[in-house]
């Protein structure tokens, strides 16, 4: 019987390791995010982000807080860009509402939903979102990518309990 032991994955100079490292990260990127979790068929799901997508593209147009803060539960974290949490659905309509009253509404707004994955009574929403605001008479987009974290409520609706900005 052979001794695992007599067996062992030398990884000493720089380019192995480096070789390894890229191998490791690729794996990671394309496997799926859960070996369990699948793309969605829950309508309410769908019609959740649907609406909440189309909202919010229409409050950041308008100004409307509110509207972006509705499909957020009471104790939901919004993770801006720069790692800052805000914390509950009446401090998130706050955030919103003195960026409007710092910047005023966006010119334009775009939300590109790209993958939806449902594991259990949570569902991950990523994309790209973009905001053009008018700075010095000039459209200027601002945009990145996102994690939206949806939460299935005993009632059976979807509600947002994380919504972070990926740098």
């Amino acid at each position: 019987m052979r001794r695992l032991s007599n067996y062992r994955l030398s990884i000493d100079n720089g380019l192995s390791r480096s070789l390894f490292t890229v191998v490791a990260v690729a794996f990671l990127i394309c496997v799926p995010v859960s070996f369990g979790a699948q793309q969605s068929s829950d309508a309410k799901l769908k019609r959740a982000i649907e609406k909440a997508n189309s909202e919010f593209i229409e409050a950041v147009k308008t100004g409307n807080a509110s509207v972006i803060a509705a499909p957020y539960t009471e104790n939901a974290v919004f993770v801006a860009f720069d790692g800052t949490c805000i914390r509950g659905r009446s401090e998130i309509e706050k955030m919103y509402r003195a960026r409007f009253q710092r910047s005023g509404p966006a010119k334009s707004a775009k939300i590109d939903s790209k993958n939806l994955i449902v594991d259990g009574e949570f569902a991950y929403e990523s994309g790209y979102g973009e905001i053009g605001s008018l700075i010095d008479g000039k459209l200027t987009i601002n945009g990145g990518r996102f994690l939206t974290v949806w939460q299935r409520q005993p009632d059976g609706e979807w509600k947002i309990m994380r919504n972070i900005v990926l740098p």
